[in-house]
């Protein structure tokens, strides 16, 4: 065991400055997490050195691409939120961790690092984030939905974590952990009291032999899929016996770079009861358990994504409903969301919740008294997230029909043409990010588009538009879109539209590189 003296000659990590400055609330303790060498830790008996979770021993090297290892300088937009690590701490530390947001971005990061002894056999870490609120709120309406349902609120999200692609172990003591979550913008935040709102999140571990999100099953989980707390939970407990929307969520470029090849998977071939008798084998690919036309989309959606971001090409999202772009200094980046449908197999043999699980926090922008809030007061206190909008959008259909002869008989042509309703579209833009100071950022190359989703294709229409596959979803995507069918009496209904929303988040100071957002909304049709 280190003793106290290695401990202290050893470190060059932090910010002594900061104090709780006699209030009851706790100041976390602030360090500069670019450039320590060691996490800030006590100088006392069974305490180990601690190394940043971005290099040495259990680093988070193992899960995520090295431009999402990279993606944490406070130059591009990092800030400190919360941190338990503490030199000053009378004992060891248990558990400790830190969380990291991108005022930029909408991204909040938790890095934990687990101190207690790990012996159970399991796959998988599963995570889950809930507003705990007396109320209602939309902060975390945009987790898991790469099309967001302005009207209703989700109040918890859970998720699969991906396993370690150089095949260690995925769960263990000394290691570190990263959850990521995208957060959205809600301006009631900032009226709600401290203690009518909490941040709480979870780790669990479990087994998952196989896993499907649309394609064949495949051996292993290698991309973030989560859904609503109740929908993952069901498929945990009952595999393949549940087939539950989800998204597949992948943060940086080589999430989707390093899972293209050719793969193994199954088909499952499921009895009258319900209960899977055989496998066929089948090849892919990819690995993440998509289908092989979606995920071509995917690739296709993507790379056309970095080059419109790098070269300002303007509408070069047709395969993406839902993104983060750039942003970062270090590498081009991406956080990006798909729909897809989740069946997983052999999640039954080993279930258990990590140590010190579930956490809570104050969610920063709240009113917080820092003399009567007991335990750790938010380091940020502005509220989180980019933007939101108050209400879902309007998308306008004007149709207009004519008769034409056919085939030796009498048909009607309708003509449909889908705009969006610009107007109908209420902004929320976060001040303390948006606005003209030298730390905030400005909106930059705005574009609204339609989104005509799974439109009825079975009488050959003639299309104006992109149409394409997004995953779950056939779309037609454009400025405007326009269907013509042509048909012996009515046409097809297409009333499940929505709305997508891109724009630039570039900061003022200069050099922060700017992030370019996508985000699609579920819109209402009305006729025009």
């Amino acid at each position: 065991m280190l003793n106290a003296v290695m401990f202290t000659s050893c470190k060059k990590h932090f910010n002594s400055s900061i104090t709780a400055e006699g209030k009851d609330g706790i100041q976390p303790f602030s360090f500069n997490w670019e450039t320590v060498d060691w996490m800030p830790t006590p100088a006392v008996v069974g305490q180990s050195l601690i190394n940043p979770p971005w290099i040495g021993q259990g680093s988070i090297t193992s899960i995520y691409g090295i431009d999402v290892v990279n993606d944490h300088k406070a130059s591009d937009g990092w800030v400190l939120v919360y941190n338990t690590f503490n030199p000053n701490s009378p004992g060891p530390l248990q558990n400790p961790y830190f969380i990291l947001y991108n005022k930029y971005r909408g991204l909040m990061r938790i890095y934990f690092y687990v101190t207690s002894p790990i012996s159970n056999n399991s796959d998988y870490l599963v995570d889950g984030l809930t507003a705990s609120t007396t109320g209602t709120t939309s902060l975390l309406n945009f987790l898991g939905n790469d099309i967001v349902d302005v009207s209703q609120n989700q109040l918890s999200y859970s998720q699969i974590e991906p396993g370690p692609p150089d095949g260690s172990a995925p769960l263990a003591t000394r290691k570190w952990y990263m959850l990521q979550y995208e957060l959205a913008y809600d301006p009631n935040i900032a009226n709600t009291n401290y203690n009518n709102i909490q941040l709480s999140w979870y780790t669990n571990y479990n087994s998952i032999s196989k896993i499907s999100l649309g394609g064949p099953l495949i051996g292993s989980v290698n991309g973030t899929v989560g859904s609503s707390t109740s929908n993952i939970n069901s498929s945990l407990l009952n595999g393949v016996d549940v087939v539950t929307t989800a998204g597949l969520s992948l943060a940086g470029s080589s999430a989707v770079n390093n899972a293209s090849g050719n793969f193994s998977g199954v088909n499952p071939i499921v009895g009258p009861d319900g209960t899977i008798t055989a496998y066929t084998p089948t090849t892919m690919n990819n690995k993440l358990g998509l289908s092989n036309e979606t995920f071509t989309a995917l690739q296709k959606g993507l790379n056309s994504a970095f080059s419109a971001a790098t070269g300002n090409i303007p509408g070069a999202v047709a395969g993406l409903l839902s993104a983060i772009i750039g942003g970062s200094s270090s590498a081009q980046t991406v956080s990006l969301t798909l729909n897809a449908k989740l069946q997983l197999d052999g999640t039954s043999a080993s279930r258990g919740s990590f140590p010190a699980s579930p956490a809570s926090v104050y969610v920063p922008g709240t009113i917080i008294d820092p003399i009567a809030a007991q335990g750790y007061i938010p380091l940020y206190a502005n509220s989180l997230g980019i933007f939101n909008l108050s209400s879902k959008p309007i998308v306008n259909v004007n149709t207009t029909s004519i008769k034409v002869n056919q085939n030796g008989g009498t048909y009607y042509q309708y003509n449909n043409l889908y705009t969006v309703n610009t107007s109908s579209i209420n902004y929320l833009w976060n001040s303390t990010v948006i606005n003209s100071t030298s730390t905030g950022a400005s909106i930059k190359n705005l574009k609204t588009e339609v989104v005509l989703i799974d439109p009825d294709l079975s009488a050959n229409p003639v299309i104006g538009g992109n149409i394409g596959i997004i995953g779950t979803h056939t779309v037609i995507t454009g400025s405007s879109v326009g269907t013509t069918y042509t048909v012996p009496r009515v046409q097809p209904r297409n009333n499940y539209v929505a709305v997508r929303i891109t724009f630039d988040v570039v900061p003022n100071n200069g050099t922060t590189p700017k992030s370019t957002i996508i985000k699609t909304f579920l819109a209402n049709l009305v006729n025009n």
